[in-house]
């Protein structure tokens, strides 16, 4: 009977299979590091992309810096000329107020009353002034709760007083002036149209 040893063929199919395991697992190593490397350049050009639109935004920014400053001054400069219109616009609409208060103050004012002093601060009326008796001053009161540019009036002062051997009730009154309607009693105090002469002759047929 012939023996055959078949150790070495085993040795050599051994080798050989580890041969290939290892060529495999060189393969493997290749495509990750040909793959990383990859990733590696991609993510590279990737930052030097965001780093070169990064100094042209910082480059276009230090060329902007002037204009937003000029900006920024121009917008400053627009507020404090909007502020200063504001209080022109403001001075023009009630600049015809201690006209329109003085013609309302003198249509509540009762027959037996009479005003010494009148003193306007920050849209606040003090009316100073001297009656023929209490009663008229509360009539004076009521008629002022009608005004529109005084109906917050409030009675600070009131005390006997002898003129020229009367005697007489003095008063102080403090008003808030409230402007709100100026426009509307404004128009009540315009003159009406004149009448032109055909029209007369037109009413007169």
């Amino acid at each position: 009977m012939i023996k055959i040893n078949l150790l070495p063929v085993r040795a050599e199919r051994r080798k050989e299979f580890i041969r290939k395991q290892l060529s495999i697992a060189a393969l493997a190593i290749f495509f990750a590091i040909a793959v990383m490397g990859l990733l590696f350049v991609r993510l590279q050009g990737q930052l030097n992309n965001a780093e070169s639109s990064l100094a042209r935004t910082n480059k276009k920014i230090r060329q902007l810096a002037p204009v937003i400053k000029k900006i920024e001054t121009y917008k400053k400069q627009k507020d404090e000329i909007s502020k200063k219109i504001a209080v022109i616009i403001d001075l023009d609409r009630y600049r015809l107020a201690p006209v329109v208060v003085l013609s309302d103050l003198n249509l509540q004012r009762p027959e037996k009353l009479w005003f010494t002093d009148l003193k306007e601060n920050s849209r606040h009326l003090t009316i100073s002034g001297v009656a023929i008796d209490n009663e008229t001053i509360v009539t004076f009161l009521n008629n002022l709760k009608q005004s529109i540019p005084l109906q917050n009036s409030d009675l600070t002062l009131l005390r006997s007083q002898n003129i020229k051997k009367l005697e007489l009730k003095k008063f102080t009154i403090d008003c808030p002036l409230n402007l709100d309607a100026l426009p509307e009693m404004l128009k009540k105090l315009e003159p009406a149209a004149p009448v032109s002469i055909s029209e007369e002759e037109g009413q007169n047929g």
